[in-house]
């Protein structure tokens, strides 16, 4: 079916990889997958001449698509422009004479996000030419990344006088009750400034917030070079008056972002409260960057961001914390389909990617939860319940000393895995591909067995050092996948056993980059019979996108007694109606 003139194009950007799939306006589909730096990766093998050079690359576009795009050469520090590209020949023309080069990998970008690049492959659109008409649907895991690795923003965090150390307090409960070294929770923010106020449990106001106050805030501000802002008064779910006045004024007098946890999630609970409005104002920057980023280059596009509930969103409107599960949600929708036509009901998923992997139950449909973990963080937030487990096909391989440890570190896509040839560390990819299971024709970028094989080598050096121990690589490599494998099933094992259900009444639904490599693996540690493997696993996020459709959830906190409520339930229905149609009329649906 034709899409008269448009492009329908949906993208997911993981930490390693970024998949795309597109239908043009005669409803022909094309694919891509990227490296989610934004650049695709070659090999110089030899000069020719001053300005040209022998290479080779696992990719190839209409030749003068790719001219003007910048040419670095990582291990060179260089940096220079390809003025032509003669695919026939293997001949790279560049615009310096670079010397004495041989056997160097290089990376090819548009100096624009990852997305951005895909578009212009795909849409075959050369630098300084507009793109055609497109429809865009977005998902990223970019949040997620920055939260397992701890790389977010420097952000300040807004409170309550005396409440500075409720999140490092936290609830008190011990994960681990045998557990005699309890470590203390990293915080997510850099500073915390505390505001004279104080409201009662029922909203009255105890003490006022004073100008001066709003004051004294703004200088501190200017003073720490924070990047965002996450603000959390006590009991403001009653009262928002003093929580919005604060953020009226930062808005009006402060360029930065300012996250207010009334007007993420007004819900009791102030902890929770607190650590939602911390965790949005530690990746607001990152996201709003990011978004505004490919915004700039496809100037007039609409952006639709998949939100961590499964529901798309215009970009404007897109909140930082709705990005923890955006590309897993992709994910669980195409799963959820693709389960319905195969006549499956329960499924479990299991979607591994570069950075982390995902798990999720599906009977019947997913299940929404209210309450987003990760990594021991919560809070207040609708989403798929999702388990995600920092362990993926870009997870470090390391020792510590003791033994054999993977991630939560990952290589990411600068510089990715050591068989990437950007001198990046050992990882379960570089295991996959030393233990004979990958076919790296099917990689978009080059792969070196020689740099992975060095990488382990250097591992193996380091524990004969430390320990005296002499092990061959295959127990290496075999000691690094069984322990990745037990953090996937342990994750699997937090979604189906822990709550009760047998995994051996599912069956085993597996997608991502690197699904299929460790899916019979995980499905014979969980005594699961059936594994699902589907056609367009790879992408199978950004088929989800496609999938997908624009929807919000309304939730209100009634916070009464049932016999007591003086507005029958049918009238808070009525008005959550009327909140969600406001809701959707600013994303352009009548």
């Amino acid at each position: 079916m034709a899409n008269q003139g448009t492009w329908h194009i949906h993208i997911d950007t993981g930490g390693t990889f970024t998949d795309c799939i597109a239908h043009d306006p005669r409803g022909e589909t094309h694919r891509v997958k990227v490296l989610s730096s934004g650049s695709l990766r070659g090999r110089i093998i030899r000069k020719i001449d001053p300005y040209n050079y022998s290479f080779e690359a696992p990719w190839n576009y209409d030749s003068p698509l790719l001219e003007g795009y910048t040419l670095n050469i990582p291990s060179r520090e260089v940096s220079t422009k390809l003025l032509a590209i003669d695919y026939r020949n293997h001949i790279l023309t560049l615009e310096e004479n670079i010397p004495a080069l041989s056997n160097v990998d290089f990376d090819l970008t548009s100096e624009e996000e990852a997305p951005v690049l895909a578009i212009r492959l795909i849409t075959k659109t050369k630098l300084g030419l507009p793109f055609p008409k497109i429809q865009l649907r977005i998902g990223t895991t970019k949040g997620t990344n920055a939260l397992l690795e701890k790389k977010g923003a420097k952000s300040l965090l807004v409170v309550t006088k005396g409440f500075k150390d409720l999140l490092r307090i936290g609830t008190q409960q011990r994960p681990h009750l045998f557990q005699l070294n309890i470590p203390e929770p990293i915080p997510l923010y850099s500073d915390v400034f505390e505001v004279e106020e104080r409201l009662d449990s029922s909203g009255k106001v105890l003490g006022a917030l004073a100008p001066v106050e709003l004051e004294r805030l703004l200088e501190y501000l200017d003073d720490g070079e924070f990047s965002s802002v996450g603000l959390s008064l006590l009991n403001s779910y009653r009262n928002p008056t003093h929580e919005n006045l604060i953020a009226d004024y930062l808005r009006h007098n402060s360029e930065l972002p300012v996250s207010s946890a009334v007007a993420l999630f007004p819900q009791i609970h102030y902890l929770r409260r607190t650590q939602t409005a911390a965790i949005d104002a530690y990746l607001s920057p990152i996201i709003g960057s990011y978004l505004n980023s490919i915004q700039k280059s496809l100037k007039n596009v609409a952006i639709q961001v998949m939100t961590s509930a499964g529901g798309l969103v215009k970009s404007q409107n897109y909140h930082a914390k709705d990005s923890l599960l955006s590309g897993p949600a992709g994910g669980m929708i195409a799963a959820t389909r693709l389960a319905q036509q195969l006549g499956f009901e329960k499924i479990l998923t299991f979607d591994m990617g570069g950075t982390s992997t995902d798990t999720a139950r599906i009977d019947g449909r997913p299940i929404l939860s209210y309450l987003t973990q990760i990594e021991g963080y919560e809070m207040l937030n609708p989403s798929f319940a999702i388990e995600t487990v920092a362990a993926g096909g870009g997870s470090v391989c390391w020792y510590d000393g003791y033994t054999l440890r993977v991630g939560p570190q990952s290589a990411g896509a600068e510089p990715g895995p050591a068989c990437y040839g950007a001198g990046g560390p050992l990882t379960i990819t570089d295991v996959n591909l030393l233990l004979g299971k990958l076919d790296t024709s099917q990689f978009e970028i080059p792969i070196s067995a020689e740099n992975a094989f060095d990488a382990l080598q250097k591992l193996i050096d380091e524990i004969t050092f430390k320990t005296g121990n002499n092990l061959s690589g295959q127990e290496v490599l075999t000691g690094l996948e069984r322990i990745a494998n037990e953090k996937m099933a342990e994750g699997i094992r937090k979604i189906s056993v822990s709550k009760g259900v047998d995994p051996a009444e599912y069956a085993l639904m597996t997608f991502g980059g690197a699904g299929g490599l460790h899916g019979c693996q995980l499905a014979e540690l969980l005594h699961i019979e059936k594994v699902i493997i589907p056609n367009e696993a790879g992408i199978f996020s950004a088929v989800g996108m496609g999938q997908a459709q624009l929807s919000r959830i309304a939730t209100r906190q009634i916070l009464a007694d049932w016999q007591q409520s003086q507005i029958p339930l049918s009238d808070w229905l009525a008005d959550m109606e009327v909140g969600l149609q406001e809701a959707l009329s600013h994303e352009g649906i009548t």
